[in-house]
C-alpha cells in the first residue's frame, strides 16, 4: 500500500513501514509523521501483527525535518516538532516491538525516530546526532526516548555537543542493538524482526507493555514537557535567519 512517502507491507505477522522519499533521504515533513503516526496506530489494531519493522529507501534512513516549507513559514516547525513528538511517544508506547533499520544517516528527527525505536541495527558508517543547535534549535522532543534508550550521560552529550558520530562510535557509546556493515542493515534488521514476529504475540505485548510502565513512558506529561519546552524557540528571530542561511547555502 502507497501513502505518499510511506510503504506500508503486511507479511503475516511483520509489518514493514518503509519511509519513501529517497531524492530528498526521506527528509520528514508533517504529512509524513502524520502518516507514520496514523500507520503505527492501525498496526497497533491488527491482530495478526507481532512486530513492526521501520527502514528508508535510498541512500540514507532520515536525514531529518524537510526544512523547505519552514524557510516559507517558519511556525511549520512548530507543527513539526509536535507531530515527531507524536510519532516518537506512538513508537515507544506501541503494544508491538518496533525494530529500526539505520543505514546513511539518522539525523535529528530521524535520530528522534531511531531511539524510540525498542531495538537498531546500526550500520558501522551511518552518521547519527543532532546538529540543531547551529540553527537555533533544540532537540529536547527527543529526550524522553533517547535517555532510557542510552543512558542519561551520552544522551546528555549527544543533545548538547551537537556532533554527528558514525555508528560504530554511537554502539560503543550504548545506543543501538546489533552493528553491522553499511550493506547488511536491512537484511540483518529485517531478519531480527522477522524472529521477533515469530515468537508468541501475547508473551511480546506483555513484555513491551511492562518495559513502557518501567521506564515511565506511560506518562504522558514527559511527552507533553519535552515538546513545549522547544516550541518558544519556533519563529524566533535567531532560528528564522539560521534556517534561512542554511537554507541558501545548501541551495547554492
Amino acid at each position: 500500500m502507497l501513502m505518499s512517502h510511506l510503504l506500508v507491507e503486511h507479511d503475516g505477522p511483520l509489518t514493514t513501514l518503509t519511509l519513501d522519499d529517497p531524492a530528498r533521504r526521506n527528509a520528514l515533513s508533517v504529512q509524513l509523521l502524520q502518516q507514520l503516526s496514523d500507520a503505527l496506530d492501525d498496526t497497533a489494531q491488527r491482530e495478526e501483527s507481532t512486530a513492526v519493522l521501520l527502514r528508508g529507501n535510498g541512500p540514507a534512513f532520515c536525514s531529518g525535518f524537510d526544512l523547505g516549507p519552514v524557510v516559507e513559514e517558519p511556525m511549520v516547525l512548530q507543527d513539526l516538532l509536535v507531530a515527531l513528538g507524536n510519532v516518537t511517544r506512538r513508537m515507544r508506547t506501541h503494544p508491538l516491538p518496533v525494530i529500526l533499520a539505520a543505514h546513511g544517516a539518522a539525523i535529528a528527527g530521524g535520530c528522534a525516530l531511531l531511539s524510540a525505536a525498542d531495538l537498531v541495527v546500526l550500520g558501522n558508517q551511518t552518521m547519527i546526532g543532532y546538529p540543531v543547535h547551529r540553527l537555533g534549535l533544540s532537540p529536547a522532543v527527543t529526550l524522553p526516548t533517547l535517555m532510557p534508550s542510552a543512558g542519561e550521560g551520552t544522551a546528555r552529550m549527544l543533545v548538547m555537543d551537537g556532533r554527528l558520530r558514525s555508528g560504530e562510535e554511537i554502539h560503543r557509546l550504548g545506543l543501538g542493538t546489533r552493528l553491522v556493515c553499511e550493506t547488511d542493515v536491512q537484511d540483518e534488521a529485517r531478519q531480527l524482526a522477522e524472529d521477533i514476529a515469530a515468537q508468541p504475540a501475547q508473551a511480546t505485548r506483555a513484555t513491551k507493555k511492562w518495559l513502557c510502565s518501567l521506564e515511565g513512558s506511560d506518562d504522558a506529561a514527559r511527552w507533553e514537557e519535552a515538546t513545549s519546552s522547544s516550541e518558544p524557540l519556533v519563529g524566533g528571530e535567531e532560528v528564522v535567519k539560521r534556517l534561512q542561511a542554511f537554507w541558501s547555502k545548501r541551495q547554492s
